[in-house]
């Protein structure tokens, strides 16, 4: 179409200036202008749910980027309406390709597309400006266009009751708190309501709580919630409840929440939103459907916490900061036979209703081990903590050879419940120490020369040379001189004696070394397991009939017995069971049982039979 607007136009100008030197000139330029099309170039745009929009409700947005490159992801800029809150939740990149035949002729065109989807709430109803966003990459951008919504407050809902129910005593930091949200509906109202969805300010703040949820089995009946990340469904319990006259159907879940800040905190006011039912129809099938619907939404009451620090007034010296009740502490020994300096593995493993996390082990000095009888750790020691409780291992050495066992060891918690600290005890570890030994100055021989007892002067008679004898030591240096000797010529001198001769020591150099030798064949000949080496010795045999035998069956015999021989084959190495089939497809031929085995086959079949010789080495 664009070629015939082309010529068109070329032709119009050429009949009206057949005169003018231009006319040429300006026709060419138009059909050029004309055949080149209109110039691709970035656009984005800003799409918006449909409404009715209210308060607290998540409002989905998506800034849709057109004609921008696949790589990298384009960057989004945009402010939140004032008062209200926008969240990234996605980024939707695609791609598609197509192509088209006209006339012969192939067309091909790539398009990309990415979708960058947000959610917008806003606290209060009013009317709110969105936009404008601005997505860039590689120094091309394009800008969106702004959206103004209004947001209404969402009817209340009648008959139904929400309840976020907390402990009624104070909170500690590191406490666990199990949070436990209700939701009450009057019997008959449940069957009008679909798409719950709750809003807890408190799941939301991450920077002050954590949670602690374990995981659940899917549920028919679940309350989805929404968290950080997106909406998370929470299987619900149900029960029947009467209370001012009236039967309601109560939904519940709990969750346990740790503090990880001090503080006073409003959270706001709890909302579960839903669709309820206004008229129904029958579907085709003949259930029961809506036909219209209304969003309402019941509220909580608003949600004050107040977590307090663990009070240091009465604090232990063993509190290492576990929090909760009944906690014990087990300490068990790698060794309890020991001689003073040796190191014993400790391992504290610490049991209790509570938070783990933040429990670590107290200065051990403080909990009853001495530093003048154990030699401690220096620093903290990490636990890991698991269904079981939290583990300790660290090493300590005995420096008393008086101690007689590990003590018991001290351990206290703060139990929240009463606001008290407990404190509880391990069992003692009988030890038998020894003495180290020390070799010391007075336990060396001394080589001194024996003294020679002077004369008895009074019977005139000395002390005889045998029994000076006997007490003078077996072997002795005295008088020996065992200086090095430093002069070279010395040292390089032949010997003049034939044992010290060079051929004599060359001699004696290598019959040690054929000795050492000899009995290192010896030894490894002796370690040797005589199954294994009757193996070894069949295995041979049979590889040697693989490869020396000529008919196919004798072949395939052999390596059958040697697989069988090597029952705990694990890898069918060089094809063995392709091997034997094809020796069974020799064998069983017309003819075949005595026929010559080509020589491919022969090879594949000593390489299978090394191959198993190899594995049992």
């Amino acid at each position: 179409m664009t070629a015939r607007l082309a010529s068109a136009v070329v032709a119009a100008l050429v009949t009206s200036r057949r005169g003018s030197r231009l006319g040429p000139v300006v026709a060419a330029a138009l059909a050029v202008v004309c055949l080149a099309g209109p110039a691709r170039a970035q656009q984005a745009a800003l799409q918006i749910t449909q409404g009715p929009y209210y308060t607290g409700v998540p409002i989905d947005l998506q800034v849709v980027a057109d004609e921008f490159e696949e790589e990298p992801q384009p960057e989004v800029t945009g402010d939140a309406p004032a008062g209200a809150t926008l969240q990234f939740v996605q980024a939707r990149p695609q791609v598609s390709s197509m192509m088209q035949i006209v006339n012969g002729r192939v067309t091909q065109s790539r398009t990309v597309r990415f979708g960058f989807v947000y959610q917008l709430t806003a606290p209060t109803a009013g009317r709110y400006t969105v936009g404008p966003f601005t997505v860039t990459q590689n120094g091309k951008s394009a800008v969106t266009r702004s959206l103004s919504i209004t947001v209404g407050d969402v009817p209340e809902a009648g008959g139904q009751r929400l309840r976020v129910v907390l402990p009624d005593r104070p909170i500690f930091i590191g406490q666990r708190v199990p949070v436990r949200v209700e939701w009450w509906t009057e019997s008959g109202v449940a069957d009008r309501l679909y798409n719950q969805r709750l809003n807890v300010p408190l799941f939301l703040d991450t920077a002050n709580f954590q949670f602690l949820d374990e995981e659940h089995e899917p549920s028919r009946i679940a309350i989805a919630v929404d968290m950080p990340g997106g909406a998370v469904e929470f299987p619900a319990d149900v029960k029947q409840v009467n209370e001012d006259g009236k039967a309601w159907v109560v939904r519940s879940f709990t969750r346990t929440l740790v503090p990880v800040a001090v503080g006073r905190f409003d959270l706001g006011r709890p909302a579960l939103f839903c669709e309820e039912a206004t008229s129904f129809q029958r579907d085709i099938f003949g259930s029961r459907v809506p036909s219209k619907t209304r969003r309402v939404r019941i509220a909580g009451d608003p949600l004050v916490l107040d977590v307090q620090a663990v009070p240091a007034q009465g604090r232990p010296a063993s509190f290492a900061g576990a929090i909760g009740q009944g906690f014990t502490v087990d300490v068990t020994a790698d060794r309890t036979v020991l001689q003073t300096g040796d190191p014993v593995k400790l391992t504290f493993t610490i049991h209790g209703d509570g938070s783990l996390d933040a429990a670590s082990l107290p200065p051990l000095a403080e909990a009853g081990l001495s530093p003048k009888q154990f030699r401690l750790p220096d620093g903290e020691v990490a636990g890991i903590t698991d269904p079981g409780g939290k583990r300790f291992e660290l090493s300590v050495r005995v420096i008393d050879p008086a101690v007689r066992e590990i003590p018991p060891i001290e351990y206290s918690w703060f139990d929240p419940s009463s606001g008290r600290f407990e404190t509880t005890r391990s069992q003692p570890i009988a030890l038998s120490v020894r003495a180290a030994t020390v070799v010391g100055a007075g336990d060396v021989v001394s080589a001194a020369p024996a003294e020679v007892e002077p004369e008895d002067t009074t019977k005139g008679t000395a002390r005889s040379p045998a029994a000076a004898a006997s007490r003078a030591p077996a072997f002795t240096l005295t008088g020996a001189d065992l200086s090095i000797e430093t002069d070279v010529s010395r040292l390089r001198a032949s010997a003049t004696s034939l044992l010290g001769s060079a051929a004599v020591v060359w001699t004696g150099y290598a019959g040690g070394l054929l000795a050492l030798a000899a009995g290192f064949a010896v030894r490894r000949r002796r370690d040797i397991d005589p199954v294994r080496a009757r193996l070894h010795k069949d295995l041979r045999a049979l590889r040697s009939r693989v490869a020396s035998d000529r008919g196919s069956r004798a072949v395939a015999d052999a390596l059958r017995r040697m697989a069988s021989l090597r029952g705990d084959v694990k890898t069918r190495a060089a094809g063995l069971d392709e091997v034997l089939a094809q020796l069974d497809e020799t064998a069983f031929a017309p003819g075949g049982a005595d026929a010559e085995i080509p020589s491919t086959l022969r090879s594949a079949a000593v390489a299978a039979a090394d191959a198993i010789v190899e594995e049992a080495r």
